[in-house]
């Protein structure tokens, strides 16, 4: 009988093959699960479709580079760390050490992420495999040609100091300040610039102030789910600088500097709230490098939803949030 075991240069392909379809069905165990996936799959790429034949080719063709290269260069971050991963703590890490080894497994990872981008183009507009493809191997290039520079690596002597300031940005009364400073700068600013500029330095500013108010901290939520704290909870916690932020920008801008602006910076502050509940519930559910990638999905999903259809948007992430409260709620008092 012919032995059918892997051999060595599939190995490390076969060992996170597994791996990731083992994390997919148990993120998918449910019926209703796998259903609503397909659904948000489907309505994401028929979105896209119907986004890019609405513009001029030019313009679609930009778009499809501009995703080429994202989703080259994620994938390329994503092979190189889980190789760091198996050159140094893996169970495989003589084959990780092997060069020819690397690079089928290299090769075999990007063979999957160039034909999921061959698909996704031709369903949504296959004249710009043209633009996507390039894009995708400029994007790997870019993660490759980078592996050895690690952010991580240059500010792992700051940890400390990033835990106390993340604690610190976490205070209702931060998010007085920020208000304050938005309206300072703001009032400042539109002594110089007026109407769709000054829009674009709002937006720019009320989004750095909301995103620095909604920095989530895995290991914090971890720990307060296996000591029984519920999503809500938690989220309720973490969120009440941004909601002081908003609650106290928001009317200000109203009376100041009119309805519009105002709606803008309100807009952008609950986009940073949504982004902030979908990272802890994931974080509940999943470690932190899954959740990020499951984040970052539902992310693109929405916001190419409120380009596309923005009246379809509230009960997408309505139903995006229900989904990860869901099963979140199973994970208190649990490690994920």
């Amino acid at each position: 009988m012919a032995d059918e075991r892997p051999g060595p240069g599939a190995r490390l392909f076969r060992y996170d093959q597994r791996i990731a379809t083992n994390a997919t069905r148990a993120t998918f165990s449910g019926w209703h699960d796998r259903v609503i996936a397909a659904t948000m799959l489907l309505f994401a790429l028929a979105a896209a479709r119907s986004w890019l034949l609405d513009h001029a080719w030019r313009v679609a063709a930009w778009a499809a580079l501009g995703f080429g290269v994202l989703i080259g260069l994620t994938a390329g971050r994503q092979i190189t760390t889980r190789l760091a991963f198996h050159t140094y703590d893996g169970p495989l890490a003589a084959d990780a050490l092997c060069p020819a080894t690397r690079n089928c497994y290299l090769i075999a990872w990007h063979a999957i992420g160039l034909t999921l981008l061959v698909i996704t183009t031709v369903i949504a507009r296959p004249t710009l495999l043209i633009a996507s493809l390039p894009g995708y191997l400029i994007g790997a290039l870019v993660a490759h040609g980078t592996a050895g520079v690690s952010l991580a690596g240059l500010v792992a002597g700051q940890a400390g100091c990033a835990r106390t300031l993340r604690s610190w940005v976490q205070r209702p009364r931060v998010g007085i300040v920020a208000a304050a400073t938005l309206l300072l700068f703001l009032a400042f600013t539109a002594r110089y610039l007026r109407d769709d500029a000054l829009m674009v330095v709002a937006g720019i500013e009320a989004a750095i102030l909301a995103l620095a108010l909604t920095i989530v901290d895995v290991g914090s939520v971890r720990f307060q789910t296996i000591a029984g704290w519920g999503a809500w909870r938690i989220i309720g916690r973490q969120a009440r600088g941004a909601m002081l932020f908003v609650g106290i920008a928001a009317p200000i801008c109203v009376l100041a500097f009119g309805p519009a602006l105002a709606a803008l910076v309100a807009t952008v502050s609950l986009g940073a709230l949504l982004l902030m509940a979908l990272r802890i519930l994931a974080y509940r559910i999943h470690g932190k490098g899954f959740a990020d990638f499951i984040v970052s999905i539902l992310t693109g999903l929405l916001v190419l939803t409120a380009f596309a259809m923005p009246i379809v948007l509230p009960f997408v992430g309505i139903a995006i949030l229900w989904q990860l409260q869901r099963r979140a709620a199973a994970k208190t008092w649990l490690l994920a």
